[in-house]
């Protein structure tokens, strides 16, 4: 399916690169825009404005290589560094802002105390979106698979654990 607008949120992470092929592959036959947005969290104990240099820096270096990569005419792909408390509520106002069709988010496979997790960023654009939302998963790699495959396994039914 093709959308007008879609906004793919990078992270700095291994779904940067699917995330961005996914956006472009989406406004790529109407000639679409894809805005492509980077958050950088700021602590409550700082003002949101504030200066962040080395985080700063990170993004800008993310963006920069998401406009080399991405395969899209010049006019037809803009990228932009934001600021905010919340990574999910920053894409849910900045999707609204634009007025998107679409927006493109990954997750690497995370765990939280050894299970499967999206913590809370994820969820809350998927709530909270007023578009379609495509959540773009990496497959995990061999070394995760074992591991993963080892504590299925061991794990009993009533929630405990028995030695494999």
């Amino acid at each position: 399916m093709a959308y007008g607008k879609v906004l793919a949120v990078l992270t700095g992470d291994i779904t940067d690169q699917g995330v961005l092929a996914q956006g472009a592959d989406m406004v790529r036959s109407v000639r679409g825009k894809l805005f492509a947005v980077y958050v950088i969290e700021v602590d409550r104990n700082m003002p949101v404005d504030a200066e962040v240099g080395s985080a700063t820096e990170k993004g800008e270096q993310i963006l920069v290589g998401a406009e080399t990569s991405v395969q899209l005419p010049r006019g037809d792909f803009e990228a932009q560094l934001l600021q905010a408390r919340e990574l999910g509520s920053a894409v849910v106002n900045e999707a609204a802002n634009r007025e998107v069709d679409a927006i493109v988010i990954g997750t690497s496979c995370p765990s939280d105390y050894g299970y499967f997790s999206l913590g809370e960023q994820i969820p809350y654009v998927l709530e909270h979106a007023r578009c379609l939302v495509v959540l773009w998963r990496e497959a995990p790699n061999r070394f995760e698979q074992r591991h993963t495959r080892r504590r299925v396994r061991g794990r009993q039914l009533n929630g405990g654990f028995s030695h494999v």
